[in-house]
């Protein structure tokens, strides 16, 4: 249970440079209806995999990865490497963005709120107020 908690904070901290204000639910918020649907927030996902992934190879390796401050690659490609393969997939990094989002979405609507966002962002600051939101889903620059 322990390892799962760890790689779940692993997963919501690097996955988003800035849940850290407002604009950025904003910018994820494509139809300006003021909250995130999962498929937002998924479109999101894969724009951040795709201006990490340097080679275009559908890959994230840990020297990809190194170039993310706040971020600890080489635990994030144990945690979230599904298949054992040194790397993380575009397919791999959605399952943990996938997750993410369940753990954002408090009320279970299948969307993230200005409220939901609100608590998430002031949860992680308290526990660590040098670490963004998300960041490491610092990952994602929305």
């Amino acid at each position: 249970m322990k390892r799962f908690l760890t790689a779940i904070l692993l997963v919501f901290f690097c996955t988003a440079i800035s849940l850290a204000d407002d604009s950025d639910l904003k910018k994820i918020d494509k139809n300006n209806d003021g909250k995130i649907s999962k498929k937002e927030y998924i479109d999101a996902v894969i724009k951040t995999f795709n201006k990490l992934d340097k080679n275009t190879d559908g890959f994230l390796t840990k020297e990809e990865l190194k170039t993310i401050d706040k971020i600890d690659a080489e635990k994030f490609v144990k945690e979230e490497d599904i298949n054992k393969d040194g790397k993380v997939s575009k397919e791999e990094f959605i399952k943990a963005a996938e997750k993410r989002f369940k753990l954002l979405d408090k009320n279970n609507n299948g969307f993230i709120d200005q409220k939901e966002w609100n608590e998430t962002k002031d949860s992680v600051n308290q526990n660590n107020p040098k670490i963004s939101p998300v960041a490491p889903f610092i990952v994602f620059s929305f």
